[in-house]
């Protein structure tokens, strides 16, 4: 990693001084470009999970730790995020998979949230240790996926499993899966809700206020 992009990341993620309590979960996001929409609606679905956290009263929150543009290592993690959604999707041999870059593994970040260039199958893959994950978010210039409110759903469902939750068969809930991505159309809604099981799961892996 160049020495540029190093003192990139040192400057993207604050300290736990800096403003963030014990249990947050800092989140670093990927951009092919600053004037991705996806970046807007991360930040939505960011919004989303922690007044989530605050209704239920739970202690967390999730922290935009830093975002990366057009970045030199976004090559590496496209032909990763590719080779992991093809497993994810079915249409790969069942293995484990590529093993996660150095590029990525070395990041800062709980989260990272990487917005593909490609039409590809979104999918939230673990890191190590398990607490950090890797979240891919498929391009949005495809339809379904760039029709209204579906890219905002695809990556709030997505940040949903970095959380802990599971799929449910509820085609009107936002962690229904498998679901089409045109489910995720939210019908006025800006996201559809959690069942009372995935709040159940929230208030049992988080603590409270």
């Amino acid at each position: 990693m160049s020495p540029t992009i190093v003192a990139l990341l040192l400057v993207l993620v604050p300290s736990a001084s800096a403003g963030q309590r014990t249990g947050d979960r800092s989140v670093v996001i990927l951009s092919p470009a600053r004037g991705d929409g996806r970046l807007a609606l991360t930040r939505e679905a960011i919004v989303f999970w922690n007044q989530t956290f605050s209704d239920l009263m739970l202690r967390p929150r999730l922290v935009e730790a830093g975002v990366i543009v057009a970045s030199p290592i976004t090559r590496v993690l496209e032909t990763y995020a590719r080779g992991i959604s093809l497993r994810a999707e079915g249409l790969a041999p069942s293995d484990a998979g590529p093993a996660a870059p150095r590029e990525l593994t070395t990041l800062r970040g709980d989260i990272v949230v990487f917005l593909s260039k490609q039409d590809i199958f979104s999918v939230t893959r673990p890191l190590a240790p398990p607490t950090r994950f890797f979240i891919v978010i498929q391009s949005d210039r495809a339809s379904p996926v760039n029709a209204p409110d579906v890219a905002r759903n695809v990556i709030a469902h997505e940040i949903g499993h970095a959380l802990g939750l599971a799929h449910n068969a509820d085609p009107t809930t936002l962690m229904c899966g498998p679901c089409e991505p045109v489910v995720f159309g939210s019908r006025g809604r800006v996201f559809p809700p959690l069942t009372p099981e995935d709040r159940a799961r929230l208030l049992e892996l988080n603590p409270a206020r």
